[in-house]
């Protein structure tokens, strides 16, 4: 991945983090059993360790973190620590918005993190999944912000430069996060024009094809004649969806 997580991993194997680990040792008991920085990463990914030890250590972390001063250079270290987690948001983020640009996503969402960790309050219990949790949340709503301006977008644009346009919608098979609200997509949207049957199954797969896939409608035709047929049909598809979005948005 574009952002660099193994510049992250580089950070925390310098010197100096080696040094402020050592200093943070001293000032922490809990972390007295992690000889390095790398031994107390290991133990927050072993999915067997002792969650209320991990809740006591985290909840430690973040409380110094939040504290400021030399304790910001643990900035590194959460992200290293929730790895795990910014690569399955940001795995889900790809699917929902195969569109994005995948480098601006991930740092948004290790930006995001960063944000949570220093303006959410925390109770020491169930620490990472409570930082988790706010941070999909935070991400959610990125990406439906940004499906929600791609298909306002496609509404609007009747003109004949379709070719160029990516929908950002989710696979019609994506399923969405837990408490998730759901977003106007341009699948969802097909979805629901043809079982009211404002516009046929025949009429989403081009759709699909040409926004989604992003074929041209030249790929998808085998004749003049299918060309300019399908061209009006995606027309007035698409006049369809402007009409429904704009009784929705």
């Amino acid at each position: 991945m574009g952002f660099s997580l193994a510049a992250i991993r580089k950070d925390l194997a310098s010197e100096r983090f080696g040094r402020f680990y050592r200093r943070l040792r001293t000032e922490c008991p809990e972390l007295l059993s992690f000889p390095d920085q790398d031994s107390l990463l290991l133990f927050f990914h072993d999915e067997t360790a002792d969650l209320d030890r991990k809740d006591a250590i985290l909840f430690e972390l973040w409380s110094r973190y939040r504290s400021g001063g030399l304790y910001l250079d643990l900035g590194p270290f959460f992200i290293a620590l929730f790895t795990p987690a910014l690569i399955s948001i940001y795995t889900h983020g790809k699917k929902k918005c195969p569109g994005i640009d995948q480098e601006v996503l991930l740092q948004e969402i290790c930006l995001q993190l960063i944000r949570v960790i220093q303006e959410t309050d925390i109770v020491p219990y169930k620490v990472a999944g409570r930082i988790v949790g706010t941070l999909r949340n935070r991400v959610r709503a990125l990406l439906n912000k940004h499906l929600r301006e791609e298909c306002s977008g496609l509404a609007l644009d009747l003109g004949d430069g379709f070719e160029a346009i990516r929908s950002d919608a989710a696979g019609p098979d994506e399923r969405l996060m837990e408490g998730e609200q759901e977003t106007p997509d341009v699948i969802a949207i097909l979805d629901r024009l043809v079982c009211t049957g404002k516009i046929t199954g025949e009429d989403k797969k081009m759709i699909i094809a040409t926004f989604v896939e992003g074929k041209s409608l030249n790929v998808i035709t085998t004749s003049s004649t299918e060309y300019e047929r399908l061209k009006k049909r995606r027309q007035r598809s698409l006049r369809t969806i402007k009409n429904y979005l704009s009784k929705q948005l």
